[in-house]
């Protein structure tokens, strides 16, 4: 987290949870080496919400899972697909003690405010190409379940404000509000003062920024029961409450916002004996 006052803060990233997986594939032909037609197996896989700094990990990840060790990496950028190509063995000479050729399979990670999407190609053929369509989608819905293990609140730095905003995705906010949410994103947020000054905390100092740039204000409960109807019922009372923030004393809860990919969170905090206004950064 970078800190906009004066203060010290800290950064920390936040992870976030499965929202949606979906599953296509294709297969065509194409010229290898050597003048041969070889056919190329494809697969794609969607994660609403997931933003391009975790895209490209969940792509790696995958590829470890499906058996291939990715070779090179090319981050993803809102409006700039990125690429991520693995590489595995395909046979292998004992007398100079190399592999004679390898497959190869090439993943493009296109994000944007609705999310990430995977689109796969290997060039292995059968019979090991029969269940990559599949097997590649399974991957990026296991990777992406995973969560990034952050230190605990008690493990992190004795002193400054300690920042949590952590978008939620699909069965974790589900299970941390009650209900699903349609057309909302359920932000987790937690702040621990570990200064010797009192700030004052309000939810319309916190701001999300999507993908593509968009600085996002959080719903109000009026907007958060339009948008989902009968399910808002959920998120009555999971709020976090605004309201001065003690030395030594933790405020955590939740905000809601339009449902996007979001790639970092700004807060702001008023320091209540200079009543001078703090900023802090906190990137996804």
């Amino acid at each position: 987290m970078t800190r906009l006052g004066s203060a010290p803060a800290r950064r920390f990233v936040a992870g976030a949870g499965l929202l949606l997986i979906a599953t296509v594939g294709a297969a065509c032909s194409a010229t290898a080496p050597g003048g041969f037609s070889q056919s190329l197996t494809r697969s794609h896989a969607a994660q609403a919400g997931m933003p391009c700094s975790e895209a490209a990990r969940v792509a790696q990840g995958a590829l470890y899972r499906v058996g291939y060790v990715p070779d090179s990496t090319t981050p993803p950028q809102p409006g700039t697909p990125g690429t991520v190509i693995g590489k595995r063995a395909a046979g292998y000479d004992y007398g100079s003690n190399a592999a004679t050729h390898a497959y190869t399979t090439t993943v493009t990670v296109t994000c944007s405010n609705a999310g990430a999407d995977f689109d796969a190609v290997t060039d292995e053929p059968l019979p090991g190409s029969l269940s990559f369509k599949t097997d590649f989608a399974k991957a990026i819905e296991t990777v992406a379940t995973r969560r990034v293990q952050r230190p605990a609140l008690a493990d992190r730095p004795a002193t400054g404000m300690v920042i949590t905003v952590e978008p939620l995705r699909g069965g974790e906010a589900r299970d941390q509000v009650g209900a699903d949410l349609p057309g909302i994103t359920t932000v987790r947020v937690t702040l621990e003062n570990r200064t010797d000054r009192t700030y004052a905390f309000a939810a319309d100092g916190v701001h999300l920024v999507t993908q593509e740039g968009e600085k996002v204000a959080s719903l109000s409960a009026a907007e958060i029961a339009k948008r989902a109807g009968a399910a808002a019922s959920g998120a009555a009372g999971k709020e976090i409450s605004n309201g001065p923030l003690a030395p030594r004393a933790t405020l955590s809860g939740f905000l809601f916002f339009p449902a996007s990919a979001y790639q970092r969170a700004t807060v702001v905090l008023t320091d209540q004996a200079t009543d001078e206004e703090e900023g802090f950064r906190v990137d996804f």
